[in-house]
């Protein structure tokens, strides 16, 4: 098959997906509609023909880390809500492999790399 008729293909096995992720997204739409989901947490029931169903409410939180974090402070630390997390940089992980090489090896040890999943993007002229 030539690249011409892969992407092709690419780009209708893509809407057909798109179109579907929308029907479910409609039909999740009306099920909710008809059994609401609680605010916070998961309720799970049946229909008349067995089929099981789950419906999950979940608040997002959007927070002012330090406003938090100066309002809480005489607050005992196990009470206080948030916790103190370690990240990686992956940004510095990137620049240190690619430009210094000898604090790579010293730090390799540590760090697993392995190729992550590919991307293949096709647009059309149009």
């Amino acid at each position: 098959m030539t690249l011409d008729q892969l992407s092709q293909q690419w780009l209708e096995y893509k809407a057909q997906e798109d179109t579907a992720r929308d029907n479910r997204v409609a039909i999740e739409q009306q099920i909710l509609a008809l059994h609401a989901a609680p605010e916070e947490g998961s309720e799970s029931f049946a229909t008349d023909n067995g089929a099981r169903i789950t419906v999950t409410g979940k608040l997002s939180y959007k927070v002012d880390i330090d406003r938090l974090i100066g309002l809480t402070a005489t607050w005992p630390e196990s009470a206080r809500p948030f916790i103190k997390k370690v990240v990686v940089d992956e940004t510095k992980l990137k620049a240190i492999r690619r430009e210094t090489p000898k604090l790579w090896t010293l730090i390799a040890p540590a760090i697993e790399t392995k190729p992550a999943k590919t991307g293949v993007t096709i647009r059309t002229k149009d």
